[in-house]
């Protein structure tokens, strides 16, 4: 218990101390907290999955793969830097923009990432 309360103080410093990108990864990690441990799973799933399938691709290949009725949240840049971190994949210096067509596709910029363990 005393972790996850360091852990929301540190986050709750980040926003007020850190970098834009910081304070962006830390609200990253609290919207991953919206998922449940199950669907964290799915997530990092959906990751590995793309890594296996595709030598490069963006967040539009993961949420597809986790289909349509997936919750969303902006939580996702926090599992793929996870991911980045584990060794699965690596951030190009490209980016492509958002595909998606949904009532989540804002035409952003995403990055697109780099398999590193693909079958």
């Amino acid at each position: 218990m005393a972790a996850v309360v360091h852990e929301r103080r540190l986050v709750q410093l980040m926003d007020l101390f850190g970098t834009p990108y910081e304070r962006g990864i830390a609200g990253s990690d609290k919207a991953a907290n919206k998922w449940t441990p199950a669907e964290l799973e799915a997530v990092d799933a959906a990751i590995r999955r793309c890594c296996y399938f595709y030598p490069e691709w963006t967040a539009d290949d993961v949420w597809q793969a986790l289909g349509r009725d997936f919750k969303v949240t902006k939580g996702l840049a926090a599992r793929l830097n996870k991911a980045a971190n584990d060794g699965w994949i690596r951030a190009t210096d490209r980016t492509r923009k958002s595909r998606r067509k949904d009532q989540h596709g804002h035409g952003q910029r995403h990055t697109i990432w780099e398999s590193l363990r693909r079958q």
